[in-house]
C-alpha cells in the first residue's frame, strides 16, 4: 500500500505544473539577504521605500533595483547590486529569475553581469546576463530606480568558476557600441560674434624725400 501511494505521488510530481509560489521569489530573496524591512510585490518596493530608505539612480553596493511591471513580469523584479564594475556595469544577486515552468524559476544566481543602456545614464533602462543563453539577449527592461540599504551588504563567496565566469563576462565588450543608447551631448552654444571692425582707410604716407633716395 505504502509503495502505491509513493507511486502516485511521484506520478502526480510529473503531472502537476511547476508551482513557483514553493520557491524561492526574488522579494523574500532580497529582504532576507539585504535586511531591508520591506513587503508586497516587487514593484511596490519603490513606493513603499519612500521616506524609509534612500533612493536614488545611481548604483551602489547593496542596494536594491527595482523593476517595472513589464510584459508577462507583471509583478516586477528586484535585484541586489553585489559589486560596481563602473558606471554602466555591475554584477547583481537575484532569485527567480527565469522564465515560467523552467528549472530556473525560483533558483538564486549570483554574480550576475546586468548593464544599464539607458540614454541618460540613469539605469531607467537594463539589460540582463542570462547563464542559460549565455547573453544578454535584446531584451530591455525598465526599472524605477535603486533603494539603498543602510546596512553593509556581505554577499557570500560565489565559486571560483562561477565568480571567474562573472569576472570575465563583465570584463567582455558585452553590446556592440551601435546598441547602446548612449546620451546625445548638447551643442555648446554659438559665441557672440562680435561686428566685424570698420575697415580702416588707409591713410596716405607723407613723401620722405630722405627715404625715397636711399631706396632708389
Amino acid at each position: 500500500m505504502r509503495i502505491a501511494y509513493l507511486l502516485l505521488v511521484a506520478a502526480a510530481a510529473l503531472i502537476l505544473p511547476f508551482d513557483a509560489k514553493a520557491a524561492m521569489q526574488c522579494v523574500a530573496y532580497a529582504r532576507e539577504v539585504t535586511g531591508l524591512d520591506l513587503r508586497g510585490d516587487a514593484w511596490k518596493w519603490w513606493e513603499a521605500a519612500h521616506g524609509v530608505y534612500d533612493r536614488g539612480r545611481a548604483p551602489r553596493d547593496g542596494a536594491v533595483l527595482v523593476f517595472n511591471r513589464q510584459g508577462r513580469m507583471v509583478y516586477g523584479h528586484v535585484a541586489v547590486v553585489r559589486k560596481l564594475i563602473n558606471s554602466r556595469k555591475v554584477l547583481i544577486d537575484h532569485a527567480n529569475w527565469a522564465p515560467l515552468r523552467t528549472s530556473g524559476r525560483g533558483k538564486i544566481v549570483e554574480a550576475v553581469p546586468m548593464i544599464d543602456v539607458s540614454p541618460k545614464n540613469d539605469w531607467s533602462q537594463v539589460r540582463v546576463w542570462y547563464p542559460p543563453a549565455a547573453s544578454f539577449g535584446d531584451r530591455v527592461y525598465k526599472t524605477q530606480g535603486f533603494i539603498y540599504n543602510p546596512n553593509e551588504y556581505r554577499p557570500k563567496p560565489v565559486p571560483a568558476a562561477l565568480s571567474g565566469e562573472a569576472a570575465a563576462t563583465a570584463a567582455a565588450p558585452e553590446t556592440p557600441a551601435a546598441a547602446l543608447v548612449e546620451p546625445v551631448a548638447e551643442k555648446p552654444a554659438a559665441p557672440a560674434m562680435a561686428a566685424p571692425a570698420p575697415a580702416r582707410t588707409a591713410e596716405p604716407k607723407r613723401f620722405d624725400a630722405g627715404s625715397w633716395a636711399e631706396q632708389a
